[in-house]
């Protein structure tokens, strides 16, 4: 009777622990999920409006220094060799500038044509990251108060993520909601 109640305690709680250390590594998927999304939302280009708007700006300053300006053309003497020279010296150093004096609604078009349509604004990037920043906040508190009720159950250490964040880490049971009872408490 004695070996079936204590063969029958062991197998409840290796279950237990079965049961904990899962849930443990579902927290641990949930935290790499996050960070995964993280990254996406991180690295998303910017929204078509604002590459626009910058498109616009970088033109628009191409066609202010004047790169298709020749001033010996101003002279009486006519220069018919130097005037391709000077295109395609100009041509050379600002290929950019040159398309922009020419033609600028079409290389805005050209350059537009490229751009993805799916990006953020500045304002929604920074909202979305805050609030995966809190989630990952939230899941990392629960991971530890795990890994630390874990401990205290079984009497040994348990390992931590290597991206484990410090604070978490070093932060008082009270700070992180884990309620330990003390001997006195037990009593």
């Amino acid at each position: 009777m004695k070996n079936a109640l204590k063969a029958s305690s062991s197998a409840a709680l290796e279950r237990t622990f079965r049961s904990a250390r899962a849930d443990l590594d579902a927290i641990r998927d949930r935290i790499a999920d996050l960070q995964a999304e993280r990254a996406k939302v991180e690295f998303m280009p910017r929204d078509l409006g604002t590459i626009e708007k910058e498109v616009d700006q970088a033109i628009e300053a191409a066609i202010r220094n004047r790169p298709l300006f020749f001033p010996f053309l101003l002279r009486q003497e006519p220069h018919y060799l130097p005037v391709i020279g000077a295109f395609n010296k100009s041509f050379e150093m600002n290929a950019f500038g040159v398309f922009a004096a020419l033609d600028a609604p079409r290389l805005k078009a050209a350059i537009m044509a490229t751009m993805p349509t799916d990006g953020l604004t500045q304002e929604s990037r920074s909202a979305q990251l805050a609030r995966l920043d809190a989630e990952i906040l939230s899941a990392e508190i629960a991971e530890e108060v795990a890994c630390r009720e874990l401990e205290l159950a079984l009497g040994t250490d348990m390992p931590r993520r290597a991206d484990v964040n410090p604070a978490i880490l070093l932060a008082p049971d009270v700070e992180i909601g884990l309620e330990v009872e003390t001997v006195d408490e037990a009593r």
